[in-house]
């Protein structure tokens, strides 16, 4: 992740951190409740929610009646407690997510651009289609936290650049910590694809009792994100999940949707955006969905082996009937019943979020780094 020019101004203790998070996982929660998850004592979470509430960060829900003693007050997180915006990069696309504190997405801008265009164009564009947003739902500048950018491709060593995608191969001797930070007056925070759909698919709400995912995203490239115990895997270069790497070693092309496109193309179809791709039921892309789910299970298996996660998700950039397709092509649950396993297989799964995942999951980084600060 590259971190911003503009630092975090939310300042919250460590405790109240804790409380919030447990609230956006969990809530409308109980104190009692947030006392029993968080280990705090009593007089902490009580005396925390009221800081909270005071700062509005989060409100008290309905009476609840809970068997014969008083009725409990529960708390939620407030939806206009703060905002933040979330950019993707998609195949000639770009997106732009604006998302509130409790994780709902309140609006959404897609704009086609030429992918080889200049850096300062493409930064001007999104800076253009924020300040919209701000103007449309009149944001207090106080009341944003930030904006999270979901690049297609790792960072290089010195955790300044990129090395973006070969389309946009002109961003990777570009500073983009100091570029965003022209554009924008906020903290913006820059990772690459495939965690920033990792944390936008964890935090969603959509998948209780999960607290180990993987995410594999099949869009630019092929590369995957990790949630370990809760928490987002980097690595010691930053750049766990680059599993591009190992699907060069094979003839075939990688399995992923732009080099589905060039198939298409080759084939005589004017396909530019992924919107073009037609259904599963032409040769292409059926031809595709067969020769893909090969490449992918040995991977896939691999993983499942290796990490023993709750969910493996295929990210957000495909389409939701292709990912489903490829996990029904690879029948992965007939290779595992083969073994000695005496626990059933992790979930194989589409996005829940869909195919926003990107840029919501970008518009959660202020989110995440507020509560869960690395």
């Amino acid at each position: 992740m590259l971190a911003p020019v503009i630092p975090l101004t939310v300042e919250l203790s460590p405790g109240q951190r804790k409380v919030l998070d447990l609230i956006r996982q969990n809530g409308p929660v109980s104190r009692a409740k947030i006392t029993e998850w968080s280990g705090l004592g009593s007089g902490s979470v009580t005396t925390i929610c009221k800081e909270l509430l005071s700062m509005q960060w989060i409100i008290e829900g309905e009476r609840m009646v809970v068997g014969r003693g008083q009725p409990i007050v529960p708390v939620e997180i407030s939806p206009y407690a703060a905002f933040s915006f979330g950019v993707a990069f998609h195949i000639a696309r770009l997106e732009i997510s604006l998302a509130n504190f409790r994780g709902d997405t309140v609006d959404l801008d897609s704009i086609e651009y030429d992918e080889s265009q200049s850096v300062e164009d493409t930064l001007s564009l999104l800076a253009a289609s924020v300040q919209r947003l701000v103007t449309k739902h009149r944001l207090q500048h106080a009341r944003i936290l930030g904006v999270g950018v979901s690049m297609p491709g790792p960072q290089t060593e010195n955790g300044k650049y990129v090395w973006a995608i070969a389309p946009m191969a002109h961003w990777r001797d570009m500073d983009l910590a100091e570029a965003f930070g022209r554009h924008f007056p906020w903290p913006v925070w820059i990772d690459n694809d495939c965690n920033v759909g990792a944390v936008g698919e964890f935090y969603s709400g959509k998948w209780n009792h999960v607290n180990n995912m993987l995410l594999l995203e099949i869009g630019h490239g092929i590369g995957g994100g990790a949630i370990i115990n809760g928490q987002l895997y980097r690595g010691k270069h930053q750049n766990a999940g680059e599993i591009g790497a190992y699907f060069t070693m094979m003839p075939e092309r990688r399995p992923c949707l732009r080099e589905l496109m060039i198939d298409l193309r080759e084939a005589g179809l004017d396909v530019h955006l992924l919107t073009d791709i037609p259904s599963l039921e032409h040769p292409v892309v059926n031809a595709w969905i067969k020769k893909s789910a090969t490449q992918l299970a040995p991977a896939i298996m691999l993983t499942l082996s290796w990490f023993d996660p709750d969910c493996v998700v295929f990210g957000g950039s495909a389409p939701k009937e292709i990912a489903e397709a490829l996990i029904k092509e690879m029948n992965l649950e007939k290779v595992w019943s083969e073994r000695s396993f005496d626990y059933p297989m992790a979930t194989l799964a589409a996005s829940r979020v869909g195919e926003n995942l990107s840029s919501f999951g970008a518009s959660m980084y202020p989110v995440f780094q507020t509560i869960r600060p690395e």
